[in-house]
């Protein structure tokens, strides 16, 4: 479903060129709606992506926004499929991750073409500890959106869910193809780096200096603890987070400073 300005522009001609009726009254409020809940479920997520990504600042007041924003857009249309996805941003920013995973899944049952929702529905299947689930719903993904512009996104959960599984050159060959194609966050990167650190192959060492130095030209005076410091905006399930502690151990034995 693409999101433009239709509603409002044909809201506004209604108004200006149709003479006034019930039915005319009718259309331009259900045209006013769906503008208004597109704006204000792009809004939450937005938010949200900005408060999981440690962007720009955004912190718990992004976050309380964001809820208001979602409750809003739901109430105004609940099979809207952009409120549910934004729904499961939040959920996943409260550690809610069972309830995450129906949000995505709610998302699909209204639209079913969403290609990111498949990839987000496989990132709160990896939270609950459910790698193959994952990998599985990002192959819909890609299947249905190969050429998407965010498929870093995609090979990113897929990556991490070879990780997840300690399947080390799996996930660094879908960890790589993520780095190229996305190549502005510091996770996939990181988790590339604690791959290759991890997978003690023959030779490795040459890799690992070679990862480490992009990474490190790109994000420069990174630290363990400050990547920890960046996973509480996402909290983990238990099984989760024993996978983010052999994450971090690869990071140390890549030569991350602690």
């Amino acid at each position: 479903m693409c999101i433009t300005r239709r509603p409002v522009a044909r809201a506004r001609t209604d108004y200006d060129e149709r003479p006034a009726t019930p039915q005319q009254a009718r259309e331009m409020r259900a045209a006013l709606n769906t503008s208004a809940v597109e704006a204000v479920a792009l809004m939450a997520a937005n938010a949200l992506c900005e408060y999981l990504n440690r962007w720009n600042d955004a912190g718990p007041a992004e976050v309380t926004q964001a809820q208001s924003a979602v409750e809003t857009a739901l109430s105004i249309d609940p099979a809207f499929y952009l409120a549910h996805y934004a729904r499961g941003f939040l959920c996943r920013a409260q550690g809610q991750h069972e309830e995450e995973l129906a949000a995505f899944d709610e998302t699909i049952k209204c639209n079913s073409d969403f290609a990111r929702a498949h990839a987000q529905r496989g990132e709160a299947l990896l939270y609950l500890g459910r790698a193959p689930e994952a990998i599985a719903a990002v192959d819909v993904a890609i299947t249905r959106n190969p050429t998407s512009k965010i498929r870093g996104y995609f090979y990113w959960v897929k990556g991490r869910a070879y990780f997840y599984q300690e399947q080390y050159p799996e996930a660094s060959l879908w960890l790589e193809r993520s780095v190229r194609n996305w190549p502005h966050v510091w996770y996939n990167r990181a988790y590339l780096l604690s791959a290759h650190a991890l997978s003690r192959k023959p030779g490795n060492r040459v890799t690992v200096r070679r990862v480490f130095g992009a990474f490190d030209e790109r994000f420069p005076g990174y630290t363990v603890a400050q990547i920890i410091e960046n996973e509480r905006a996402t909290p983990g399930t238990q099984p989760f987070g024993a996978m983010r502690k052999r994450f971090h151990e690869g990071l140390q034995v890549a030569g991350m400073p602690p």
